[in-house]
Order: structure tokens, then C-alpha cells, then sequence
């Protein structure tokens, strides 16, 4: 009987646990973690460094600093670490663990300014703003990030009015690398101003920021489905001047049929309306997580899961046909910014972005090129979206200088073997070559697959940059594995 019983319930244990799998990442349980061993989200570079320091005072960071010049290492700057081309730490260097420091330090209600610590997070800027009605500009899709982390890669939105958070910047204190603190702004060291913002860590440690906030509207929140031939003009016609529409997020078809990949697209925007109800300024939170890590879970692995997650994003995430009212803040907090979902560890396989601007003339074209890369590569395409990046050169990295921008952005599992690796940085190069062929760039935040020559093309200020570096730190006490691949 007992034997029955084992033959009847261990298939049952064996499925729960193949299920399961697609939820948990069992591989996390099982692996030993080296305080030391240090790597960020994408885990590609992993290097062993000398220690890891957490700051909670200015007094902190200056002795950090001051020990590290004594004895002749280097220091990298980390905050939430979701870059992945090791931007947050350096092989036998000193981590700076800048997640303690931050504390709200002001607030200017009438001008709507904030003046936060750099290791604070957007979620807690959303939390502090949002009883004065306030919220937040610009930031990424997810309010995890700290802001020191956000202004050194000069992180984009999806607001249509500033769209790179240098636009919400007045101000920000800056720690260099002789123990200095500068006042740093467009009127006051400038320079330092276009090199800190965007500048990756290199040109020193940003203490704390003055940020332009908003008003915590409540927008009617409407998707439309198209073809992505038709975007370009939808959006000159409809979208572009439309000073009512505050916000835009795209999202592209990642069902693998032909027809469907890359061609079909949700448009969602955002737009003032005086409508109401109770309860939309109560900041959300995320929920479902497991089931939603389920089905991106599957996703990885099936293409007819990837073709069931398009059909729920269109009918269920973006509600296409339908109108939803959502307050500034909670239209950049889960349930509609999730992130718990893509928490995932394996050790035969990660989860990649990149991320490419294109003019807006060029979408088209530089989309038919795209998709015809990913498919050729055969790589594992599980989530895109779209978003609009007005013109901006006041940085010297700037990734959309020149004229308005579609940046393009694609998630893929990867393989971690050598081979794997060099099958998808061969693909990625391929996409850089393509986005440079249509007057764009890349995303300098991501892998570290592009060579030199093509980072030195897409950005033209590349020498000049780290011309710059060397006269700000000569000693070159701020520096990271990125800063090593290109730099060095």
C-alpha cells in the first residue's frame, strides 16, 4: 500500500516541483554566496574585490575615500546594481554601498523641489512627495533604482514633456576624488554638470540632488493596438504636440508567429483628465507576483507561452479598448512598473537588455533591420517595449543629441557559456551596427558586448569624455570594469 501510495504522489511531487520551477529559481537556494564576489543583475562579470563599504555620512565616504588614496586603490560606486556591464565595481577595488544614504532632505512645496540623498530610492521619493500631492518627473520604468544611480546613467521615462531625467536636474552636491565637495549645476561647474550626468561614477561620488517634481495628476490611461508601420505617424499626428497626452510606453509583439513578432504593437498613453475617484493617490504596490512570474517564467521556455503573454499584455496589462483612471505616481509603480517578476537566477542562463535610439524618420527601417537580427540570431526575445527621447545634448555621453528618438528596448535570455556569450554579443553587435546605420546609438548602461570602435562611433565625445576623466581624477581613483574595457 505504502508503495502505491509513493508510485501515485511522487509524479504529483515531481510536476509541483517542475512547475514550481518556473516561479522559484532553485538554483539561487543551492549556489554559496561570496560577499566579495561581486556582479550585477545580468551576473556576465563577475570580479572579486577587496571589500565592500556602506555609507550612512558624508564623514563615511571621506574616510573611504581617504583610505583607498592611502593605500593606492580604486573605488566603484554602487546603488540598486541593476547596469549590467559591471559599471558598479572593479577587480580588487573597494565597493562604495551607497543604499544607506538615503534621507529626504528637503522638500520646496511652492517650486515643487526635492533635495534627496543619492542612495535613496524613487519609491521612497514617491512616498515622501506624494501627501503634497506631488510626484515624480522622470525616472526609469521601475522605482527601485536609486537616484544617484538614475543620474549617472541619465535614465529615461516616459513622460513626452522631459523624457531624460538631466532635463529634471537644478542641481546636485558632488564628493570628488580629492575629498572635495562641489556645488554642481548648469550655472555652477558646469562642466562637471554634463560629465557627472551620464558620467557612469567615474568623475566622483554624487552626494545628494535638487529634483524638479510634478503634480500627482490623475490621467485616463487608454491603449490603442496597431501596426508598427502605422506608430511613426500615429505619433507626429496624434501624440507629439498633444499637450493633454503626458506620457507614452509602446510595446511591441513578442509572439514568435511572423506575422505577430515585432510587428504588432500597444500603444498606451497617458492624458490629463479632470475624471476622479477615491482611492487614486493611495501609492500601489505589486501584486500576483507569483502568478505573473509564472507565466514570464514559461515564457522563457515555450513560444506558445510568449504567444499567451502578448494576448494577456494586450487584454489584461494594457486593457486595449478601454479606459482606466491612474495617478501620476502609480502610473510608474507596480502593478503597471512591475519588477519582482523578473527577479531570476540560473545558472545556465540569464536575462539581457539593450537598448537603442533611432530618429523617429527611422523606426521603420531600423525595425524591419531589428527583427530580422533577433530572428537570424534565433535569440530568445521575452519582452520589448518603446518609448519617446526628445533631443538633449547638454551631457557629453548624450544618446539622443541631435534630434528626437525612439528608444527601443529588448529583454533576452541568454545562454552563460562562453559560446552562448559569443553568439549573443556577435548579435548585439550586429544590432549596434544597425542603429548606427539609422542615425541612432545604444544604451551605454547595458553589456558591455559593443566594441571600442563602436561605442567611439555612436559617441563621438567618447575621447573627449575620458580626456576628461583623467583631468578631473588623475589619479583615476573612481573607475569600473566598464571604465576598463573602454577606457583603458
Amino acid at each position: 500500500m505504502k508503495r502505491k501510495i509513493i508510485f501515485l504522489v511522487l509524479p504529483v511531487l515531481v510536476c509541483i516541483a517542475y512547475l514550481g520551477s518556473f516561479i522559484f529559481s532553485y538554483d539561487r537556494v543551492l549556489r554559496y554566496k561570496d560577499k566579495l564576489l561581486i556582479t550585477d543583475v545580468a551576473r556576465l562579470v563577475p570580479r572579486k574585490v577587496r571589500s565592500v563599504d556602506t555609507a550612512h555620512t558624508v564623514d563615511d565616504l571621506k574616510a573611504v575615500l581617504a583610505d583607498a588614496r592611502q593605500k593606492g586603490l580604486r573605488v566603484s560606486i554602487a546603488g540598486a546594481q541593476h547596469s549590467q556591464g559591471g559599471h558598479t565595481y572593479y577587480e580588487d577595488g573597494v565597493v562604495l554601498d551607497m543604499t544607506a544614504f538615503n534621507k529626504v532632505l528637503a522638500l520646496d512645496e511652492a517650486n515643487k523641489v526635492i533635495t534627496v540623498q543619492s542612495g535613496a530610492r524613487w519609491k521612497d521619493v514617491q512616498a515622501y512627495a506624494s501627501p503634497y500631492g506631488l510626484a515624480v518627473k522622470v525616472m526609469q520604468s521601475s522605482y527601485v533604482f536609486t537616484i544617484g544611480g538614475t543620474l549617472s546613467a541619465n535614465a529615461h521615462g516616459r513622460d513626452t514633456d522631459m523624457s531624460s531625467v538631466v532635463e529634471t536636474v537644478l542641481a546636485f552636491r558632488l564628493l570628488t576624488a580629492d575629498g572635495t565637495i562641489l556645488n554642481v549645476s548648469r550655472a555652477e561647474n558646469p562642466d562637471l554638470f554634463a560629465l557627472v550626468i551620464g558620467g557612469y561614477g567615474l568623475f566622483g561620488v554624487i552626494l545628494d540632488a535638487d529634483i524638479q517634481l510634478t503634480d500627482d495628476a490623475v490621467y485616463a490611461q487608454q491603449s490603442t493596438l496597431m501596426d508598427y508601420r502605422d506608430f511613426p505617424a500615429y505619433f507626429d499626428s496624434t501624440i507629439k504636440d498633444n499637450k493633454e497626452i503626458k506620457m507614452l510606453l509602446a510595446r511591441p509583439s513578442i509572439d514568435p508567429a511572423p506575422d505577430s513578432f515585432l510587428r504588432e504593437m500597444v500603444v498606451t498613453t497617458w492624458s490629463a483628465t479632470s475624471s476622479t475617484a477615491d482611492g487614486l493617490h493611495e501609492l500601489t504596490d505589486e501584486e500576483y507576483v507569483y502568478r505573473d512570474k509564472f507565466f514570464f517564467g514559461l515564457s522563457r521556455k515555450f513560444d506558445w507561452a510568449k504567444a499567451l503573454r502578448w494576448s494577456l499584455q494586450k487584454k489584461v496589462e494594457a486593457g486595449v479598448g478601454s479606459v482606466r483612471l491612474v495617478s501620476r505616481n502609480n502610473s510608474m509603480r507596480p502593478p503597471l512598473a512591475p519588477l519582482e517578476l523578473l527577479d531570476y537566477y540560473s545558472k545556465q542562463n540569464t536575462d539581457i537588455i539593450q537598448e537603442y535610439y533611432v530618429p523617429v524618420r527611422n523606426f521603420v527601417s531600423f525595425m524591419d533591420e531589428f527583427r530580422s537580427i533577433l530572428s537570424e540570431g534565433e535569440m530568445n526575445v521575452i519582452s520589448s517595449t518603446v518609448r519617446y527621447v526628445k533631443a538633449n545634448n547638454e551631457t557629453y555621453m548624450a544618446y539622443s543629441p541631435r534630434e528626437d528618438s525612439f528608444a527601443i528596448i529588448h529583454m533576452s535570455n541568454a545562454g552563460l557559456s562562453k559560446e552562448a556569450q559569443a553568439h549573443t554579443e556577435t548579435v548585439t553587435q550586429k544590432l549596434v551596427d544597425a542603429a548606427i546605420k539609422y542615425g541612432g546609438t545604444y544604451y551605454l548602461t547595458y553589456q558591455n558586448y559593443p566594441t571600442k570602435a563602436q561605442m567611439r562611433t555612436a559617441y563621438p565625445n567618447t575621447e573627449l569624455f575620458f580626456g576628461k576623466k583623467l583631468e578631473y581624477d588623475p589619479m583615476e581613483l573612481f573607475v569600473s570594469e566598464f571604465y576598463k574595457k573602454y577606457a583603458q
